[in-house]
């Protein structure tokens, strides 16, 4: 079944507890607790660990108890890093994420309203890239067929015609 956890392991971080599932489709960090400007850093560094693993995370927020101004800011550093590094983050929204969010609008969260829902959006997500790549990879220039080259361009790249 899509999403199974595959193993699970809890961390503690100073008033938080980081809940890592490795799922096939994504990994999986329930957050629970308190997030405040006490623990945000060590929480913050906890999660780049995950991220450098490079598979899509998701950062389940619906257990978090409390966020402060610095918890909502790890999060968004959190996910423009991994926008930058061109790993999928989707956030699980929670109570404590959307009251802080109603106070200071959240920039740039790819946003979920369950895990389900995000474990299936990346997987989609992820089929259409396979796809792409795959009808990419197998757009081959016909066998026997001479190119057709805009010599003109050729030129301005600096090709020269061979046999000349």
């Amino acid at each position: 079944m899509l999403g199974e956890p595959r193993s699970r392991y809890e961390i503690d971080c100073a008033g938080a507890q980081l809940h890592v599932h490795a799922r096939s489709v994504a990994t999986v960090l329930r957050i629970e607790g308190d997030v405040d400007a006490y623990n945000a850093g060590l929480l913050t560094e906890t999660i780049r660990r995950f991220s450098r693993l490079r598979a899509p995370l998701i950062l389940d927020l619906t257990d978090l108890d409390f966020m402060s101004v610095a918890g909502l800011t790890a999060v968004e550093l959190l996910s423009r890093e991994a926008r930058r590094a061109n790993v999928r983050c989707v956030v699980v929204d929670g109570s404590a994420l959307r009251r802080i969010t109603r106070v200071l609008p959240a920039r740039g969260l790819s946003l979920a309203d369950s895990v389900p829902t995000a474990l299936r959006d990346i997987d989609r997500a992820t089929r259409a890239r396979r796809r792409f790549a795959s009808r990419l990879a197998s757009q081959q220039e016909p066998q026997g067929r001479p190119a057709v080259v805009n010599h003109s361009i050729a030129g301005a790249l600096g090709w020269r015609r061979s046999g000349r």
